[in-house]
């Protein structure tokens, strides 16, 4: 009898300790490969790049602020381009690279996780598009 109640016991310490912990479940990126939202991409990315420029010396706080606005207001009217179609991946490494403290000195269009090539590989013509700071969108 004790040897089953050890035995019920491990595989119950087993099933607790085996699971998954608090807020993993889900976790596994189940959206990382799927498309990019537009706007909240365009957001985000258009936000860092006015922060970048006032890092930069750029821009004045007042105009980093009015920068940040009508990025904001721009991106509701974006779309992306017919021939891209960016990752959750490529868009959060683009956004990751804008972040980041290293880069700042960086101009956007030169970071290589923020170019055409990056955000649009699966295009259906040749020739990549050119974006320059539009990453992809079209006004």
């Amino acid at each position: 009898m004790r040897m089953v109640r050890r035995a019920l016991a491990a595989a119950a310490l087993l099933l607790l300790l085996g699971g998954p912990t608090p807020g993993a479940v889900g976790s596994c990126d189940d959206d990382v490969d799927g498309f990019a939202d537009l706007t909240e991409y365009c957001k985000e990315r258009e936000e860092l790049i006015c922060v970048r420029r006032a890092l930069r010396k750029e821009l004045s706080t007042e105009q980093r602020d009015d920068c940040r606005r009508e990025a904001m207001d721009a991106c509701d009217r974006r779309f992306w381009a017919p021939d891209c179609r960016p990752t959750n991946r490529q868009a959060q490494a683009c956004l990751n690279a804008l972040r980041s403290t290293e880069t700042v000195q960086t101009p956007e269009d030169e970071l290589k996780e923020c170019n055409t090539e990056a955000l649009c590989t699966a295009r259906t013509t040749g020739t990549p598009i050119d974006m320059g700071e539009d990453a992809g969108m079209s006004p």
